[in-house]
């Protein structure tokens, strides 16, 4: 697999300590390849008292960015508040949302905060492109690989997406991945694609998509920038309602409940980077 860098630029990544809260355990899919599947034990919101501590040691510690995940945040009856009170501690906000109560909200209702919406495939099941919210809010496309995405379906939602929404960042990420040789991250779900065939569906993409989209990549152990050093410190942390704490989004599925998290630190020793990380390109002109 030959990288096609005749074809493409990239652009640098800003870097931030990011602390992920999980508003709610309420959602109105249920995805096979949910992450957080067996986080949501129960209907419960975050309340605002909860909230607020979280942001204010979030703070402390030196956060920068916060990602409301879920369940499906935008169910929680607060969730402008949430965003207006992130806005005051100079957070910035990402929703990682399905979308579907996007139709529920106006541009300024949601105004200061990214919108990330996930796509699994193109028509077939739910989080499918066809069915991406008919919204005049702005928010970016997160397609999520699977074991059945195929290369044709992928450039497909791109280019509808880029066309439909005027969208300018598709973000390329998966479900999962098995790059441990152990297989110990992710054992519960048949929709990982082997990492090895990741990389190789992302390289034909590259080659054949000509949009003028930035193209974010999660690295996922196979990706590495050519402007920065691999990122082997911790700069993410995820609090689930109730206090848990788990430093590495890849130890939700796990549940690897600890004490207290720390950014800066090498808390991963078995990979040269994080896997979280991501590499961002945009096709030359």
């Amino acid at each position: 697999m030959k990288f096609p860098w005749h074809l493409y630029e990239e652009l640098p990544v800003e870097k931030r300590n990011t602390l992920q809260i999980f508003t709610t355990n309420r959602c109105n899919l249920r995805c096979e390849g949910c992450f957080a599947r067996k986080l949501l034990v129960n209907n419960a919101n975050i309340s605002m008292d909860e909230y607020r501590g979280a942001i204010n040691k979030g703070v402390e510690r030196g956060v920068k960015q916060i990602n409301l995940l879920g369940g499906e945040p935008l169910i929680h009856p607060n969730i402008q508040e949430m965003i207006r009170l992130n806005r005051e501690h100079q957070l910035k906000t990402t929703i990682y949302t399905n979308g579907y109560f996007l139709k529920n909200y106006t541009a300024e209702q949601l105004a200061g905060a990214k919108l990330r919406v996930s796509v699994y495939c193109k028509t077939d099941g739910i989080k499918s492109a066809d069915g991406l919210p008919k919204t005049a809010i702005p928010f970016e496309a997160n397609f999520m690989v699977s074991s059945k995405t195929k290369l044709e379906e992928l450039l497909i939602c791109a280019k509808e997406y880029e066309e439909r929404y005027a969208g300018k960042v598709f973000f390329i990420s998966s479900i999962r991945e098995l790059d441990n040789p152990a297989q110990e991250f992710f054992q519960d779900t048949p929709l990982t694609m082997p990492v090895i065939d990741y990389k190789q569906m992302v390289h034909s993409f590259l080659e054949k998509y000509s949009g003028d989209m930035e193209i974010h990549v999660s690295k996922r152990g196979v990706f590495e920038s050519t402007l920065d050093l691999p990122v082997t410190k911790c700069a993410f942390a995820n609090y689930i309602i109730g206090g848990k704490i788990v430093q590495c989004p890849y130890d939700l599925v796990n549940e690897k409940f600890q004490g207290d998290y720390e950014f800066g630190r090498r808390n991963c020793q078995q990979n040269s980077t994080c896997l979280m990380s991501k590499v961002v390109y945009k096709r030359k002109r």
